[in-house]
């Protein structure tokens, strides 16, 4: 449905008024929605180019025919959905791997970039990282200079691109590596060697993708001078809050991997900070912000002022975060979903859902073992008797190497900045800020969190209230066993300790 209100004047939807959008990462998550967005909300658009790879057999008119069958599409009008275009390519091939044809049409059409491709996989190997995330910003500096009729251009990177640093403002940070050493290291070594290498090149970050964000940010200031520009630096997205639908979502990446595991019963130990702030983020609020970022990007270039704060040389940089404005700490955050789970359980639960979070490494641990590996390892000894395989340990092998990669960032919290966003919210008229609203202030984390609960129940764990009373009856069952176990721990943990205590007075 269009958010349209002809009686609101929109200077964004001026401006994105026969205008051409080049699009990279349009098949991802948040590209889906941007793609949504503009052709909901900016009906005069002309067209809209998509970067798409062929990819397990399918090719990229084929991958772009499942989005429009996607739930978001569904009430879009066919006309509309037209004017969307499937250009076959890949980010890490030179000249995008596009064709010299696709290549001259996107040169003379485009006047908007949105480049959001990227792989998202904390744990991604360094050179596929280097390729997508690296390769992929230069081949898109690279044309966007050679484009006639270039207006706007957003690269979407990370708020975490510099959490090696506490305090994260609206600015490039130095970094202890060069992009073009990078770059240099992915050209002439072998993706093994690279592998071997990546605890010496990753210094002071945690991962694969926060690094080579920072790196493609550092090409971007170098690179791309003389281009109409931005760096956009969204938190951490989750499900959308209201549009195109309340709770939408599409992946298990991140804290939605981990809700989703709680709601099943198969996660119920997390390495965390309580108190620590987090700094999640709506994917529509997001997709608002970056669309009117767009704006202003050409609103600055042709008023020739490079930024709206004190760092004049650089692109502008918008850090869209929530920690400032509208805090939201863990503790609420699982007080919140817990609430949500209980009230509505899925049947697809295992087990019954429980949570313990501790910051304590050494008490997580322990946990994991107890809550984690003691019953997977009893089960997986019931099916190997019963002569089948479930290897449930295996299974949680893989989760606890999940959870260490996100322990980074759920144990610690930073301090982020974002004037830029403020003061891009503020020189909005009313009616763009309605037509697009960002304005964090105004969420409600109540709401929000039980829409993004219902979200995953909807669309990744496909139930709906038809399927809530036998939910319920098997969370009533899954309760009992939990009481069980639970009595069965403390027997035997009381047994151990007697035993430990008796063998200390025997020995005394």
């Amino acid at each position: 449905m269009a958010f349209t209100k002809p009686e609101l004047k929109s200077n964004i939807q001026e401006f994105f008024k026969n205008k051409t959008i080049f699009i990279t990462g349009g098949t991802g998550f948040l590209g889906k929605l941007i793609v949504n967005k503009l052709i909901r909300s900016c009906p005069q658009i002309k067209r809209i180019y998509l970067l798409v790879r062929d990819k397990k057999g399918k090719s990229a008119h084929e991958r772009l025919e499942d989005i429009f069958n996607l739930p978001i599409f569904q009430d879009i009008e066919p006309s509309k959905l037209q004017r969307i275009i499937a250009l076959s390519g890949d980010c890490s091939q030179a000249q995008l791997g596009l064709s010299e044809n696709d290549l001259n049409t996107l040169v003379k059409e485009v006047n908007v970039i949105f480049h959001s491709a990227a792989t998202v996989r904390f744990d991604e190997r360094l050179d596929i990282a280097i390729g997508i995330n690296v390769i992929g910003a230069r081949e898109i500096v690279k044309l966007a200079h050679k484009m006639e009729n270039l207006v706007s251009y957003l690269h979407v990177s990370t708020a975490f691109s510099n959490c090696h640093i506490k305090h994260i403002e609206e600015k490039f940070y130095n970094l202890p590596y060069s992009y073009e050493k990078l770059i240099h290291l992915y050209k002439t070594k072998s993706w093994n060697i690279l592998e071997k290498m990546k605890p010496f090149l990753l210094g002071p970050m945690p991962n694969t993708y926060v690094m080579t964000k920072a790196a493609a940010e550092q090409l971007v200031k170098h690179e791309a001078k003389g281009l109409p520009i931005t760096i956009f630096r969204p938190a951490i997205v989750i499900a959308t809050a209201n549009e195109p639908l309340p709770g939408w979502i599409d992946n298990l990446y991140g804290p939605t991997g981990i809700v989703t595991g709680v709601m099943t019963g198969i996660i119920k130990a997390l390495p965390c900070e309580l108190n620590a702030v987090t700094d999640l983020i709506p994917a529509d609020l997001t997709v608002n912000a970056l669309i009117a970022a767009s704006w202003d990007t050409n609103v600055r270039h042709i008023a020739d002022c490079k930024l709206i704060s004190k760092y004049k040389d650089d692109p502008c940089v918008y850090n869209f975060i929530s920690s400032s404005e509208n805090p939201l700490t863990w503790k609420i955050f699982s007080e919140i979903l817990m609430s949500c789970i209980m009230k509505r359980p899925t049947i697809k639960a295992m087990w019954y859902p429980t949570l313990i979070m501790n910051s304590s490494i050494f008490l997580h641990k322990f946990t994991v073992l107890i809550l984690h590996y003691l019953p997977a390892f009893l089960l997986d000894l019931v099916f190997i008797v019963s002569g089948k395989k479930l290897r449930l340990v295996d299974q949680y092998k893989k989760i606890e190497r999940f959870t260490d990669i996100l322990e980074f960032f759920s144990t610690q919290e930073w301090k982020f900045s974002n004037e830029n966003v403020q003061h891009l919210w503020g020189t909005m008229g009313k009616g763009d800020q309605v037509l697009f609203p960002f304005d964090i202030k105004q969420m409600n984390w109540v709401d929000y969190l039980d829409t993004y609960h219902k979200g995953i129940m909807t669309f990744l764990l496909k139930e709906g209230t038809e399927t809530l009373p036998a939910a319920k009856k098997r969370h009533r069952k899954l309760f009992i066993c939990h009481m069980i176990f639970k009595g069965a721990v403390y027997v035997g943990l009381i047994m151990l300790i007697w035993m430990i205590i008796k063998r200390i007075f025997l020995a005394w």
